[in-house]
């Protein structure tokens, strides 16, 4: 889209009423229910006029204000836009019809063919009596376009005043392009699963892989050098508590060693210590042979 204007002189009453008339003069109203904080409000006559905005013959223009009845009653009318030239006399009039609904922001528009000699341009709405009717009215945008666009004027985001902010045009320039080479980095990612398994008799589970995708998009003219990010996944498991039913295990193998330590103080020569044996007599016991016959007392 191209960078769009708003030559409406005082777009919404931000520091004063300039410009906003009718057949009745307007006060200047802190609202809500806007998109800005003030409006014009009519208490009486029967039409209202917003202020003007600078427009070149043989261009269309569509202007817009945005309306509410206050009072709870519902109206509605003619809307003309009100061609003047640089002596800020009146041209012609370019004409239409609007509604309003009670309690409800309405936007009134009308879209007209600047004529020969125009210099200014604003909307005058009527078919009401203020007096009955209380009317807010604010956001005016005069803009040289062929359809209705979004309300903006210079503190809307991106945009800006041409001169002296809230009383003056306003511009709000269109998308930057990109033009040469872009260089981007996209951020690393990183990311972590656990998985958290309680279960009661045999458990025999496999936990499912993780899987990441990351997408990235870019639009540039020129040339483009893009690196896609990293992706880390970690995944763990873990029993929550003993299995409750059959459990299979297989205990490690044992092994030992002895090792024996003796008392007996260094010898000067090797002693040869065999491993004890137990075993039975070779041979019959005898008892030795008695010389003589026994004898008892005496010699």
């Amino acid at each position: 889209m191209a960078t769009r204007h708003n030559t409406a002189s005082n777009p919404a009453l931000a520091v004063s009423d300039t410009g906003w008339g009718g057949e009745a003069a307007p006060a200047r109203t802190a609202v809500t229910g806007f998109d800005r904080g003030f409006a014009a409000r009519y208490t009486s006559g029967t039409f209202l006029r917003t202020a003007t905005g600078g427009v070149t013959a043989g261009l269309d223009y569509t202007l817009s204000v945005y309306v509410r009845p206050a009072n709870g009653f519902s109206s509605g009318g003619n809307i003309y836009i009100e061609w003047r030239d640089a002596g800020a006399s009146v041209i012609t009039y370019s004409s239409g019809s609007y509604s309003l609904t009670a309690n409800t922001v309405t936007r009134a528009s009308l879209t007209g063919t600047a004529p020969s000699g125009a210099a200014t341009a604003q909307l005058i709405l009527d078919g009401a009596n203020y007096s009955v009717t209380t009317v807010d009215a604010t956001m005016l945008l005069v803009e040289q376009a062929s359809t209705l666009l979004d309300y903006f004027d210079g503190d809307s985001p991106g945009a800006s005043w041409d001169g002296t902010p809230g009383e003056s045009p306003s511009t709000l320039p269109d998308a930057l392009p990109i033009t040469g080479a872009l260089a981007a980095v996209l951020p690393s990612l990183a990311g972590s699963a656990t998985a958290l398994v309680e279960a009661s008799g045999t458990l025999a589970g496999t936990l499912p892989p993780m899987a990441a995708t990351v997408q990235a998009t870019a639009k540039a003219s020129g040339s483009l050098t893009a690196a896609l990010p990293t992706l880390t996944g970690v995944l763990a498991g873990q029993v929550a508590a003993p299995p409750q039913g059959a459990l299979a295990t297989t205990l490690p193998a044992l092994r030992a060693s002895l090792t024996g330590v003796s008392d007996v103080p260094d010898l000067d020569s090797p002693v040869d210590v065999a491993p004890p044996r137990l075993g039975w007599p070779v041979g019959v016991p005898r008892l030795a042979d008695l010389v003589g016959p026994p004898r008892l007392g005496g010699a």
